[in-house]
């Protein structure tokens, strides 16, 4: 048990931070995927919604990007824009 807990301990002292630069490139190659689905007016709305917190972030959970830009769509779409 002593053991276990030894290792458990140093996995949590591990960094492992998903940095703003990787957070950044995500939400890059998902921007690009969608931009080649969407209408140019929602990939617009989509793009700005995104990127205009980008400067604020800390880390790279601070980047909008995966399920927070499918929700936007799905927003927009039924007319909820931010």
């Amino acid at each position: 048990m002593f053991l276990y807990l030894n290792k458990l301990k140093k996995h949590n002292n591990m960094k492992n931070e998903f940095t703003v630069q990787q957070g950044l490139e995500v939400q890059a190659k998902q921007l690009v995927e969608w931009k080649s689905i969407l209408k140019p007016k929602v990939y617009e709305a989509l793009y700005e919604y995104a990127t205009r917190l980008n400067y604020k972030a800390e880390s790279g959970s601070d980047v909008k990007r995966g399920v927070e830009l499918s929700n936007y769509i799905s927003n927009y779409m039924l007319g909820w824009r931010n």
